[in-house]
């Protein structure tokens, strides 16, 4: 079994990646780690791809560090889309995310990425505040 994190590097993300260290060194299972470019970044693409590249590779440090399979995917489009096509390609147990506290008028007006994946995921949905 595998379980699939997904960041964005962002300080919000940040207990969501402990979680998903602690939750797959507990449960023994695979972690896939999912950063995924969205189409908002194509105007500064090398700037996130040089920041998502250092962020995973500091999660993959860690859990290694930690006795955990790790497996980094870097992703380009729909963030929330992304992740579930990842979660369903590797069979996970469980997807984790992290919540950036937008309020319900955010949500409406923007949309939420965590929101999206809690309704559309194939598997159980940890979203960690």
């Amino acid at each position: 079994m595998s379980v699939v994190l997904a960041t964005d590097g962002k300080p919000h993300t940040s207990k969501a990646v402990d979680y998903a260290l602690e939750y797959a060194r507990l449960h023994r299972e695979a972690l896939y780690v999912v950063y995924v470019i969205g189409p908002r970044h194509e105007e500064n693409r090398e700037d996130v791809l040089v920041e998502a590249k250092r962020h995973m590779e500091a999660v993959k440090r860690r859990a290694t560090e930690q006795g955990v399979e790790v497996t980094t995917l870097l992703e380009s489009g729909s963030p929330a889309e992304s992740c579930i096509a990842v979660a369903e390609r590797v069979s996970a147990s469980a997807v984790i995310v992290g919540t950036s506290g937008k309020t319900a008028l955010d949500r409406v007006l923007i949309g939420s990425v965590s929101e999206h994946v809690v309704r559309n995921s194939p598997c159980t949905v940890i979203v960690v505040k």
